[in-house]
């Protein structure tokens, strides 16, 4: 069913949009809001606090580096926006102290304060796309396009930094036993023990931008350009991979069944059992590089480039879609109250009521959780 939007834009940063012909109007379509940013893109994954305020990027006007850090109260109010200099790709995390970190284009990790003031910068020496992770001890590690993983303590001075060999637009996950990963465009997963040492490098045959995921049983889950996603034991030897028609950009999510889903190039959401084999796949008119989320009931939703925000049964057929009016990057967040969030193209963050909450499994989302700190946790 496609949903058609009307949209009444107004002089202030949100404005409400009404979804109109379609023939029955459910549940998970009604009570939507969006954030208007100047009309650039959006790419960040919104992060979401213990009392439902919601933290995105956005590069509002990239030409003049006016670029922020936004955040929303449950309402869909902008609060407050945090202004760096340069655009915001990077998805927020937000810390035990409520503190929220993001990476900006301006070489900066910050660190923002709950009122929007800024509480450290951390300069890195080139362009920051990766999102950050937080350790249970307040680490914070962040990939940088100058190709170093960075460990930053909670105090912004810097604990320690690997070089990989080419750039990082990966996104680290943090293990159970505190092995950070990431990927790097030199087509190798890294693994580092919490000192910064490496334990292991995986080779795939193609660039890492997507962000890794790890299972119940420590399995990490990544994608690569060389069009495969990739199944990688905790001690660094392949387990398994699958082959798209083309590149991987997308980054996995887990279900509770084990069952992995990731997007492709080639306009597909994969969704892949645990060894390995296809469970079924779902077409869409255009590339999917947008991260996928499941909710509580198996619910799979994802962006495509044909502008459609999807919502998938767990057996793989469509449920509804919605028009964004541009391509979504952004990977897909979930809230507490069902509430679905995704970044366009268009400068857009549109929020969909649904039902059910996110999925408590090994990995339902990108960044893992809610707060986006992509910490594996018993």
């Amino acid at each position: 069913m496609r949903i058609n939007l009307v949209f009444s834009i107004i002089l202030s940063l949100i404005t409400v949009f009404v979804l109109i012909g379609c023939d029955e109007i459910l549940p998970s379509e009604q009570a939507t809001w969006e954030i208007t940013s100047v009309g650039s893109p959006l790419h960040s994954c919104p992060a979401i606090d213990s009392n439902g305020f919601v933290y995105v990027g956005s590069y509002d006007n990239y030409r003049y580096a006016n670029n922020y850090l936004y955040a929303t109260n449950p309402d869909g109010i902008v609060e407050w926006r945090f202004e760096t200099g340069g655009d915001v790709r990077s998805s927020p995390a937000v810390g035990s102290d409520s503190v929220v970190y993001v990476g900006s284009s301006d070489n900066n990790l910050y660190a923002v304060n709950t009122d929007g003031t800024e509480r450290w910068r951390f300069e890195t020496g080139d362009n920051i796309r990766s999102s950050p992770a937080i350790a249970l001890d307040g680490t914070v590690y962040i990939g940088s396009m100058d190709k170093s993983l960075y460990a930053v303590n909670s105090d912004g001075t810097r604990k320690w930094n690997y070089e990989a060999g080419r750039k990082i637009t990966s996104s680290p996950a943090i293990g159970l036993d505190s092995t950070i990963y990431v990927g790097s465009h030199d087509g190798y997963l890294y693994a580092l023990n919490s000192q910064g040492n490496l334990k292991w490098r995986f080779g795939t045959g193609g660039r890492i931008v997507s962000s890794p995921a790890i299972g119940l049983d420590s399995t990490i889950y990544v994608g690569s350009a060389d069009n495969n996603l990739y199944a990688i034991n905790p001690d660094g030897t392949k387990k398994w991979r699958y082959e798209t028609g083309r590149k991987v950009l997308s980054s996995p999510a887990i279900d509770l069944d084990g069952t992995i889903y990731v997007g492709s190039s080639d306009n597909n959401l994969y969704a892949i059992n645990s060894d390995g084999t296809k469970k079924w796949l779902f077409e869409t008119d255009d590339r999917v590089v947008s991260s996928p989320a499941i909710d509580s009931e198996g619910t799979i939703y994802v962006g495509s480039h044909d502008h459609y925000l999807y919502a998938i049964y767990p057996d793989g057929s469509e449920k509804w879609q919605v028009n964004t009016r541009r391509r979504i990057y952004s990977p897909i967040t979930i809230g507490n109250d069902g509430s679905i969030y995704v970044g366009s193209r268009d400068g857009q963050l549109y929020v969909v009521q649904g039902e059910v909450s996110l999925m408590e499994s090994p990995w339902p989302k990108f960044r893992k959780n809610l707060k986006n700190t992509a910490r594996k946790e018993e």
